[in-house]
């Protein structure tokens, strides 16, 4: 199965309104049921219905976004599923759904994350083309970048505070001991 970027990305700039509508107006579970029997698997259980219901709205939105653009992919269902209950909590946590239709690099790292979540390398990518490249706009990737930098930052400052309070103690004590 070969898929392309351009052409996902085409898809989400398409993506139907309805696909970002307030959750609690749709079914999503009936949508990811859907999708998954689309791509012949099974459809999801009244068990595994539960967790597309009431969850987070811009998680639920992701989700649905998800299953539009998996529409037509030939994708393993069972991946699909797996992603969508499990591969998209950071991402939604980070990232307005909307961007994902409205925003070109946002388009690009949703494409990707589903074509990864699928085991599918992108049409004219090798394997590590395409893991660089979800690297360059991988948002939860970015996001802990920046926190491990501050983090290092934090450390170092703190280094540097108890360098220059042992200095002073340091300087203190000669002048007490003149």
């Amino acid at each position: 199965m070969t898929i392309s970027v351009p052409a996902l990305t085409r898809r989400l700039a398409d993506t139907p309104p309805d696909f970002l509508a307030d959750p609690a107006t749709l079914s999503p579970a009936a949508i990811v049921s859907d999708t998954l029997t689309a791509l012949g698997g099974p459809p999801l259980t009244d068990g595994s219905a539960t967790e597309f219901t009431g969850a987070d709205p811009n998680w639920t939105r992701l989700v649905l976004l998800t299953c539009w653009l998996a529409t037509g992919s030939d994708g393993d269902p069972v991946r699909l599923h797996g992603l969508l209950s499990d591969g998209l909590g950071e991402l939604a946590a980070l990232v307005p759904a909307e961007r994902f239709a409205t925003d070109p690099d946002r388009r690009e790292e949703l494409a990707r994350v589903l074509l990864r979540g699928l085991g599918v390398v992108p049409h004219g990518e090798s394997a590590a083309q395409a893991a660089d490249r979800l690297d360059t706009v991988d948002s939860v990737r970015r996001h802990r970048l920046l926190a491990d930098a501050k983090a290092a930052e934090e450390r170092a400052e703190a280094i540097r505070q108890a360098m220059a309070e042992k200095k002073a103690r340091e300087a203190a004590a000669r002048y007490s001991h003149v």
